[in-house]
């Protein structure tokens, strides 16, 4: 019996989705030796394109605080585009997340636009999508069949750095390359950072969890009534 529930449990951990957790990281302050640079075109990890690109801005300059170095989204004059240059990877049934942090521009009044997105290597199956820009997460597409999709919001001037992300389960495997933009064109946008892109199968909810150790324990329960009802059956003669 003991043997019996380790090898269940034992089935049950080795064989329960385990997220593969992040596959991309960047908060872009190596890039230029932590100096501004306007129109910056060198990122390590980016392709700028756009009207005007997208500025690196470093923490203190044109009054802008963030953490290292950031990305203004507006270029000079803006907008712009970020596209990540390298693709990834991701199996059917794997659930995708990109994470970062949007800012205001923090140097003018009213708000401006931001999007994310992902562009697919061909057209893929996603069996859900959705974002998370307040804090839960919001499934706003149940399934569909697309070659690129993109959210966008706008953000307050005076908004400080919050944590927003996208995200997808794949109905089929495939590759993605990611992109962030702004449809700001004022020289002034939001500010970028903290990126971060995590794929793998996703780990069952805590409730889930429950219902295997209760079903797990049902199971043994029946098992050890069962064995004492065999014991105290009488031999035949």
């Amino acid at each position: 019996m003991r043997k019996f529930l380790a090898a269940v449990a034992l089935t049950a951990m080795t064989t329960s989705p385990a997220f593969a957790g992040v596959v991309f990281s960047d908060n872009f302050d190596s890039e230029n030796g932590g100096a501004t640079a306007l129109n910056y075109t060198g990122y390590a990890n980016f392709a700028s394109t756009g009207a005007g690109r997208t500025d690196l801005v470093a923490d203190g300059d044109f009054s802008i605080a963030c953490s290292g170095s950031c990305v203004d989204l507006d270029g000079s004059p803006g907008p712009g585009t970020l596209t990540s240059l390298d693709s990834f990877a991701f199996n059917t049934g794997d659930f995708v997340r990109l994470t970062f942090d949007i800012g205001g521009s923090q140097r003018s009044s009213g708000s401006d636009n931001f999007s994310a997105g992902f562009t697919f290597g061909a057209a893929t199956l996603l069996n859900d999508y959705g974002f998370n820009f307040s804090g839960s997460d919001n499934v706003v597409i149940p399934s569909t069949s697309t070659t690129n999709i993109t959210t966008s919001s706008s953000v307050a001037f005076d908004a400080p750095f919050f944590t927003r992300s996208i995200f997808f389960t794949a109905g089929s495997a495939g590759s993605l390359n990611f992109n962030f933009g702004s449809s700001s064109s004022d020289n002034v946008g939001p500010l970028l950072d903290n990126v971060s892109l995590e794929i793998g199968a996703p780990v069952p909810e805590p409730a889930t969890w429950a219902m295997m150790i209760f079903g797990f324990g049902l199971v043994g329960g029946a098992l050890r009534r069962n064995r004492k009802s065999v014991k105290a059956t009488p031999a035949l003669a």
